[in-house]
């Protein structure tokens, strides 16, 4: 009896402690099936009657490009698992059962969900901030996820995912403000050539500025994917733009991904700089490398293995 009462309390003890976990998986999971259901166009409210449905804004990439979320949710879902598995000493936030990182990724997909919603009927008062609270909430995971874990694990998740929400950020402010403003007369073609060009130097600028500041190659990519999904959506519409901004893509790629040192010698002081490691990486790479061991009211695990 009360062997089977000490199994009850440690199952209830496990329960416990894997509350966050199983609070983020069904976060994550309800997130993944509510983009799924909006990119299907189960959620898509359509009304032709309805003017947002025909504002046509020049900065916004083909359907193919939307595709990214395939991997951004794989990478997500392989992050989870091993935080999962580490997560016993994680420093929990006061008296509750969760870390920062758990609320920060479990308050991400809640916002997440309201986004998709909020942009699936239109409803871009609401979208564009919930999108850019989002963006705010990925990088501070980001940042905390890579303060402790440098490995491409611990970054490269929320660097792909926040790299493509700042895209999906600019371009859903960009179809906001076309509305908006198509509402005294539509835009005149130079203005949309004008603005698309502008926006995609400015993403470029993020690019580059991730990429030798931070060693992030895939905030590149991301933005890389994005633009020229943009220019072949707009090839039927101004060719000029498009051809301007492949060009700009091309410029900023070989800027980006040529290894300079390599090139010349006298190009190093171009090439990006590997981060130092933290003090909390420094910290969970001797914990890991160190073997835990579990302590008993009798004593060590060892000791009650004899």
């Amino acid at each position: 009896m009360t062997h089977d009462t000490d199994v009850q309390d440690d199952g209830k003890a496990k329960v416990t402690r894997d509350i966050e976990m199983i609070v983020a998986w069904v976060s994550f999971l309800a997130l993944i099936i509510v983009m799924a259901l909006a990119q299907c166009g189960v959620l898509v409210h359509i009304d032709m009657d309805d003017e947002r449905q025909r504002v046509y804004s020049w900065f916004a990439a083909e359907r193919y490009v939307q595709l990214i979320w395939v991997p951004v949710y794989l990478l997500l879902a392989i992050w989870l698992i091993r935080i999962g598995n580490g997560r016993k000493h994680a420093r929990k936030l006061g008296h509750t059962r969760f870390t920062l990182i758990g609320v920060l990724f479990i308050a991400t997909c809640l916002v997440g969900i309201g986004w998709v919603f909020a942009w699936a009927f239109k409803n871009y008062p609401s979208a564009v901030p919930l999108i850019g609270i989002q963006t705010l909430l990925v990088w501070a995971l980001w940042f905390f996820s890579r303060r402790e874990d440098g490995s491409f694990w611990g970054w490269a998740p929320f660097s792909l995912w926040g790299a493509w929400l700042v895209v999906e950020t600019v371009t859903d402010l960009a179809r906001a403000v076309t509305y908006y403003v198509s509402k005294d007369g539509p835009i005149a073609a130079g203005g949309q050539s004008a603005a698309t060009i502008a926006l995609a130097l400015i993403l470029f600028a993020l690019a580059c500025f991730a990429r030798f500041r931070f060693d992030d190659w895939l905030f590149g990519l991301v933005v890389l994917w994005s633009m020229v999904g943009v220019a072949m959506r707009l090839m039927d519409v101004s060719k000029f733009t498009a051809v301007v901004v492949i060009a700009l893509a091309a410029v900023c790629a070989v800027f980006m991904y040529i290894p300079w040192k390599r090139v010349s010698g006298r190009l190093d002081a171009i090439e990006p700089r590997k981060p130092q490691p933290t003090p909390e990486q420094r910290k969970a790479a001797q914990e890991t490398s160190t073997p835990h061991v579990e302590d008993y009211d009798g004593g060590t695990h060892e000791e009650a293995l004899r």
